[in-house]
């Protein structure tokens, strides 16, 4: 990933830096920022392109197809010579998907630490994968505990870059968007937060591409999840 200049370039804050508004809800993207599914991935639309009789994919590409939510990624890994076998790669990418997703994927580094210095707060995830995925993903992981509420792409009707999913998890959760903090590896986390009125944080050790990532102008960006409870003051 390269590493472009951006409105919020990635460099050392400042010691001692602290975000000036309270934040009250953060809200975390789940593949690329809380844990690493893409071997997961990979195996399930590998699955179900080897049923089909279709070319597999490298895990590279696999990972530039990611995102979207789970209809997006089966058009992307099928191709567009092969989108009449959609319904059926659906099936078998989600069968596939649901009982195998706990076994390769495996939570980033500084994660569980991380959200248990976040215990004051109160936390959510907000994925674009479906939610029963979502939530079983982070069951397996033992993330669970951490969080008031798991949500994915088709809990609120409006998938990330759309901000309709998380001004709605919002206030389920009873939080205002300006004391909420949404956090994710890709250009949709950032956008989603700023349309619906709430700070952002990018990482830069996921799926996203930097260059991309940086061009969203997230207000801070950081390599490790592991600095994010010293930002928050």
């Amino acid at each position: 990933m390269g590493r472009g200049k951006g409105p919020a370039a990635l460099c050392p804050l400042p010691q001692n830096y602290a975000m000036k508004t309270p934040i009250d809800l953060i809200v975390f993207d789940l593949d690329g920022t809380l844990v690493d599914s893409l071997p997961d991935l990979t195996n399930a639309a590998n699955f179900a392109c080897r049923s089909l009789g279709l070319p597999e994919h490298s895990p590279g590409a696999i990972q530039g197809m990611i995102g979207g939510g789970e209809k997006k990624f089966i058009r992307r890994f099928l191709g567009p010579e092969h989108q009449g076998h959609f319904e059926e790669a659906f099936r078998l990418y989600l069968e596939f998907y649901y009982s195998h997703c706990g076994e390769l994927t495996r939570v980033y580094p500084g994660v569980k630490e991380t959200l248990g210095r976040l215990a004051g707060k109160k936390l959510a995830v907000l994925s674009n994968k479906m939610e029963r995925l979502s939530q079983r993903v982070v069951q397996l992981m033992g993330l669970a505990p951490f969080f008031a509420a798991v949500r994915g792409g088709d809990s609120y009707g409006a998938l990330k870059p759309e901000p309709q999913g998380l001004m709605a998890l919002i206030r389920e959760l009873g939080a205002a968007p300006g004391r909420t903090l949404m956090v994710g590896d890709k250009p949709a986390d950032v956008l989603a937060g700023r349309e619906a009125g709430a700070h952002t944080l990018g990482v830069t050790y996921g799926y996203g591409n930097l260059d991309d990532l940086q061009a969203a102008a997230p207000e801070l960006l950081i390599p490790s999840i592991s600095e994010l409870p010293d930002l928050l003051g």
